[in-house]
């Protein structure tokens, strides 16, 4: 009796242990379906990768420009870092894309439209908060700063719009005009370098009358759709100065960025707008320069 109990618990424990294999195999199968529905789909959607980098993009225009409404000094500073973190996002997508063989007509189009509102609404409305609100108005709820405020869209928007056309023409290796996200940064990082203790362990203080603002905002405006040639400002630098002042360049950065940086973002994209009018200049002087239609 005791050997047939005994045989009854093991032929027991045999058919759990069955059962329970049986039971994983099938959530192993269903577990291994999910896995390659999820592989597929990230597959014949991976394009969705890069795509989200350029909505990063426009989240941090979008988020900009909603700080800039509170008109304080600390959210026209965070407004002014959110462009700057946009650009960051802009840098990658298209190599992104490439590397995961996803461009595509659409990816260009988002990317534009996302630089439009990062680089070309942004940094307008920090700037009306941040000064062009300042002016006098008239009678009128469109005040005489809303209207030079509508400079810089107008031309980014345009130089936006070109830049496309030309895209179609060639691989964006040439072109004329300061870019977007140069532009916008220099105009959303005034704010940022106000305030002496954001981001910078030097406490140095920018105080910008409101007429040498308008004056640097009009120049950025129109820079963004001149004849300047700022393709060919690096190569230039490069060509001028050569491997060693390459070497010493990016040590000052580092150290740049790490002692102030705010500074250190907001001198780097002054220095390379400077940099590329003087170049033009030179080549102009010299009889090298021609002139691209806006």
């Amino acid at each position: 009796m005791a050997t047939n109990s005994s045989e009854k618990r093991n032929a027991k424990r045999a058919e759990r242990r069955i059962k329970r294999g049986e039971k994983r195999a099938a959530r192993g199968k269903g577990t291994g379906k999910t896995r390659r529905a999820i592989g597929d789909f990230i597959v014949k959607k991976r394009s969705i990768v890069p795509n989200m980098i350029t909505m990063s993009n426009m989240t941090m225009g979008f988020f900009a420009i909603i700080l800039a409404g509170r008109g304080d000094a600390k959210s026209l500073a965070v407004a002014g870092i959110m462009v700057f973190l946009g650009t960051l996002f802009d840098a990658v997508d298209g190599a992104v894309a490439r590397a995961m063989h996803v461009e595509s007509s659409v990816g260009v189009q988002l990317d534009s439209l996302a630089d439009g509102i990062a680089y070309g609404i942004a940094p307008a409305v920090i700037a009306y908060q941040a000064y062009l609100s300042k002016l006098p108005s008239g009678a009128s709820m469109i005040d005489f700063g809303m209207f030079i405020a509508l400079i810089y869209p107008i031309c980014a928007i345009y130089r936006l719009a070109r830049f496309n056309i030309g895209a179609e023409e060639d691989d964006h290796t040439r072109f004329n005009g300061l870019p977007s996200p140069a532009a916008g940064i220099v105009i959303a990082m005034i704010p940022v370098v106000e305030i002496p203790d954001f981001l910078s362990v030097m406490k140095i203080t920018l105080t910008l009358p409101w007429q040498a603002f308008i004056a640097i905002y009009v120049v950025i405006s129109l820079l963004m759709v001149s004849w300047v040639d700022y393709s060919k400002v690096f190569p230039d630098i490069y060509r001028i100065g050569g491997k060693p002042f390459l070497v010493l360049a990016i040590i000052i950065s580092i150290l740049a960025i790490g002692l102030m940086s705010a500074w250190a973002i907001f001198g780097f994209m002054c220095f390379y707008t400077v940099v590329g009018i003087v170049l033009y200049v030179i080549k102009l002087v010299k009889g090298g320069g021609s002139k691209v239609s806006v």
